[in-house]
């Protein structure tokens, strides 16, 4: 996928550039990336404050390209090769030991190459970070993988240091190599709860069963919510120089409350919603989806500032799932999710602030079960906000198709997809 380039002189010189900041997911660590060099070959620093960190140097081209491609019209690329600039101890605080800060600021400088407009549409960098530590870092975690033409291979976590691994956007974007205080999920009760005994990491498939309304079916076990008003998610929007965060709405708040019913009962969203009622009518509706076991309410905010609205389920037992499972041309998966979304205060309203929010909901479905293969979606035919998800979201047009309460169009996002073309700045 090519990268986005600024127009440049004809001398092939890249003018100076304002760095890009970012912040980590705990959002209290900032950092840049800077370019410099030619427009065909760029160099990359990665900083923080007055202080530059790491490079990114290219060197000779590479071929980014698998090796079933034939060799002419195989890809090359620039390989671009690490290293750290401070000379003493790095006291960066990106890790929660002073022990891994390399492979804190590894991540970090790996972070602000998939921010940069220079190259964070492409599909992998090919990179060498000459030190068999970090390394083996990338190998272990999947971050990077061995570039099947590079001279030096390895098939254990012991690795060359002059390996050529290539680091897919995808696997950044599912987590890969994150250090345990940086994941953009914030909480998982299996590891949060009771650190130490996550097992396997992933809530074990156990036989559960569903009977009610329009609802007959067999599924999986679902693994237990976070506490009401716990920070889910987290992640800093370049485009928007603001912290989105994602909470399990907390009724007994009264902020979270106050908000909720507002937003409700105001006339733009009631249009959508049709929750509209009296308090006693949204906080019945809010323990009903605490009570039900396959359904999170969600509340979002900007640099502190509640926004909006968002639901998070499982399909398999979602009121919807009755309507879709014949002549949709779409089968439902065990741990497939839908999501629902409104954006409530008019100030945080727009088409940035909707796709930076809309995308980071899906993010954080996707990120909670490695297992979610695909988001179902039913949105109401004629709305809006569907062209704006089309712009930035790779989802697939199934069929318009009706529900009790309105026509809907089907759109199926599949996992694979949303990672590699997700807008995530």
């Amino acid at each position: 996928m090519p990268s986005l380039r600024k127009d440049s002189d004809s001398s092939g010189s890249q003018p100076d550039e304002a760095p890009v900041t970012f912040r980590l997911p705990d959002g209290k660590r900032q950092f840049w990336i800077a370019a410099k060099g030619t427009e065909q070959s760029p160099a990359f620093s990665v900083g923080q404050g007055s202080t530059t960190l790491a490079r990114w140097t290219p060197q000779e081209r590479v071929c980014i390209s698998p090796g079933m491609v034939n060799d002419n019209i195989a890809e090359y690329d620039d390989l671009l090769s690490f290293y750290i600039c401070a000379n003493g101890p790095l006291a960066t605080g990106i890790s929660s030991s002073t022990d891994t800060e390399d492979i804190g600021l590894l991540w970090t400088a790996v972070y602000g190459l998939w921010l940069h407009p220079h190259v964070r549409d492409k599909d992998l960098h090919a990179v060498v970070v000459n030190n068999t530590r970090l390394a083996s870092y990338l190998r272990a975690t999947g971050l990077g993988i061995i570039s099947p033409h590079s001279p030096a291979k390895s098939t254990t976590t012991d690795v060359p240091a002059n390996a050529v691994f290539w680091l897919h956007r995808e696997a950044f974007w599912q987590g890969a190599g994150a250090p345990n205080t940086q994941t953009w999920v914030r909480s998982r009760p299996e590891a949060t709860l009771l650190p130490g005994f996550a097992g396997t990491g992933s809530f074990p498939s156990q036989l559960g069963f569903t009977r009610g309304g329009n609802v007959c079916t067999v599924h999986p076990v679902r693994p237990p919510k976070p506490s009401p008003g716990t920070l889910l998610y987290s992640r800093y929007i370049v485009e928007l120089g603001e912290q989105l965060r994602i909470y399990h709405i907390d009724a007994d708040n009264a902020t979270h409350f106050e908000h909720y019913a507002r937003w409700q009962n105001s006339d733009r969203v009631n249009a959508g919603w049709r929750e509209r009622g009296p308090d006693e009518h949204h906080r019945r509706y809010l323990a009903q989806q605490l009570a039900d076991p396959h359904t999170m309410s969600c509340i979002y905010e900007w640099d502190g500032q509640l926004a909006g609205y968002m639901e998070i389920g499982y399909v398999m037992e979602d009121n919807v799932a009755c309507f879709i499972g014949s002549n949709c041309n779409v089968v439902v998966g065990e741990f497939d999710q839908n999501t629902h979304f409104l954006v409530g205060e008019e100030k945080f309203r727009g088409g940035k602030r909707y796709q930076a929010a809309n995308l980071s909901m899906k993010h954080y479905a996707f990120l909670r079960d490695s297992r979610t293969k695909q988001m179902i979606g039913e949105p109401q035919v004629g709305l809006s906000t569907l062209a704006i998800q089309e712009r930035f979201i790779p989802m697939e047009k199934k069929k318009r198709f009706h529900l009790p309460h309105k026509t809907s169009m089907l759109i199926a996002l599949q996992r694979d997809r949303f990672f590699q073309e997700g807008h995530f700045v």
